[in-house]
């Protein structure tokens, strides 16, 4: 069972994403659904909120999916094509209180990576409006970028 942890460590290398982590007690960390394929399977919920909040600002979203680690919520941001990759970690168990990490991916295609462009900026549109949606909801603190 690999958890979002160990998933950013094994792929940090070839991954073109932000990640951008937060704190809260507003997601389920504290209760194991029976959907869930491993009992690390967090962020439901997260996407679920998330996803009209972006419609807000005209990203697209497609239905969330569950991974072995957490949740996906694929991603149009104007011309780009992303993953949303969400899971959280709770303080102690059976607490919602944790941190949480979402990994903006953003895709490229193969001639892209042979050419090295597509990649992920700073300033990216889709990453900033993500930190704008977490930013402005009161039970979320401490959002940041992992540098």
């Amino acid at each position: 069972m690999l958890c979002l942890p160990a998933v950013k460590a094994l792929y940090s290398e070839t991954m073109n994403a932000l990640d951008v982590l937060f704190r809260t007690s507003r997601f389920n960390l504290s209760r194991v659904g029976e959907h869930f394929i491993n009992p690390c399977c967090f962020g439901e919920d997260l996407a679920a909120w998330l996803r009209p909040k972006l419609a807000e600002k005209n990203v697209e979203t497609a239905k969330p999916y569950q991974e072995d680690w957490g949740w996906e919520l694929p991603a149009t941001c104007g011309a780009g094509s992303y993953y949303l990759c969400m899971s959280g970690n709770a303080d102690n168990s059976g607490s919602n209180e944790g941190e949480w990490r979402i990994i903006v991916e953003k895709r490229r295609s193969i001639w892209e990576r042979l050419t090295g462009r597509g990649k992920i900026a700073a300033d990216d549109t889709l990453a900033r409006a993500v930190e704008e949606i977490l930013a402005k909801e009161p039970t979320i603190t401490n959002v940041h970028r992992e540098e």
